[in-house]
Order: C-alpha cells, then structure tokens, then sequence
C-alpha cells in the first residue's frame, strides 16, 4: 500500500467519523431488528427501564381474570389486533438518541394507560450488538470502497 492510498484511507475514515451521526442514523432509521427487540420486550411485559408493564387505572401488572382468560396468560403484552406492533417504527434523531414511535390509532390510549416506557429498548448490549456491526460494516463500505 502507498503513502497516498494510506493518505486516502484516513481521508474517508477521518470523513465517516466526522458524519458519523449521519452513519448512525443509517444503521438506526427502520431497523427491524432493534424493533423486534422492543416488541419482545413488550411481549415479555416489560417496558424500556426494564420494569414490569403496570396498568395506570388498576395498578396491576396483571389482566384482569376475564381478560387473561380469554388472552391465555395473565401479563400484558400490548398486543391485541397486531396494529400496534405493525405501525412501531424506529428513527434517530439529531440529539444522538434513537426514538420508538408508532402510528397505531390506539398507540395514546396505551401510552396513557401504561407509560411512555413503552417505547425504548432496556436491553442496551442486545441494541449494540446489532448496531455496532451494522455501522462496522457500513464503515467498511464507505472507508474500504
């Protein structure tokens, strides 16, 4: 390797570090596997502090009998049409954070009747580890090319 292609090299990694939000946002915008983690925490009835989902009117972490009855297991998973779950997306924003949203008419009623942390992953080292070799990857394509 020459003294100019080595030159070059640090160029564009010099670049992609200086873009590196940018970068981030490319790993992180859409990622169905970040989202899939923060459904299965739902499903695992946790929210993204890692707490157990507490209905704010009962107060219960539990359904009701009749409801857990007709569900076939007692712990909210928020999941009922499936609507939820479809309409959950995932996008960075420029303050450097990641931001669940979701778009299902009934997303306010949950937020409302469980907790904002509902949105979020708890799970930090499951997030980097499909973060981390995404952005490798891309930096390989961007600095290697």
């Amino acid at each position: 390797m020459s003294v100019n292609q080595i030159h070059e090299l640090r160029k564009r990694s010099n670049q992609f570090v200086a873009d590196l939000s940018l970068h981030i946002s490319e790993v992180v915008d859409h990622n169905e596997k970040l989202l899939q983690l923060n459904k299965a925490q739902l499903k695992a009835s946790k929210t993204a502090k890692g707490g157990s989902l507490v209905n704010s009117k009962t107060g219960s972490s539990k359904y009701t009998p009749q409801y857990a009855k007709k569900k076939g297991y007692s712990n909210p998973d928020l999941f009922v049409t499936g609507n939820f779950y479809k309409e959950m997306d995932i996008i960075f924003e420029p303050s450097d954070q990641y931001k669940i949203i979701d778009f299902a008419d009934v997303t306010k009623y949950l937020v409302k009747m469980y907790t904002p942390d509902i949105f979020g992953i708890n799970n930090k080292k499951k997030a980097q580890k499909i973060t981390v070799p995404a952005l490798s990857l891309l930096w390989q394509r961007k600095v290697l090319k």
